[in-house]
């Protein structure tokens, strides 16, 4: 009985991400707000959203963005990124993303 509770309990903590991303419409991670994704490197849409927010733990991230949809195109990486919001401001249009956890893409 004990093993299946236990076993119950460690489902429940793994199908929670343990790194999240959230990206946001305005630029300092205010306005509309996106999905609470994983950062498992994943490709994700961008579209609309100006700033991000990746892992309030504290735990180092690096994004990489790309300006085309599906993780295509011209790619800018931001890392290092942890318990912060981050304006993205490439001089272009973002499209989509990948999130990884750790601080290199």
């Amino acid at each position: 009985m004990r093993l299946s509770i236990a076993l119950g309990a460690l489902a429940v903590i793994l199908a929670v991400p343990a790194y999240g991303f959230q990206a946001f419409s305005g630029s300092a991670c205010d306005g509309a707000a996106g999905a609470n994704v994983a950062c498992d490197g994943s490709c994700h849409a961008f579209d609309n959203r100006h700033s991000f927010r990746a892992d309030t733990s504290g735990n180092a991230h690096c994004v990489a963005f790309f300006v085309n949809g599906g993780c295509g195109g011209q790619r800018f990486n931001f890392t290092g990124q942890a318990a912060q919001c981050t304006n993205v401001n490439t001089g272009t249009n973002i499209r989509s993303f990948r999130c990884f956890s750790g601080g290199g893409c």
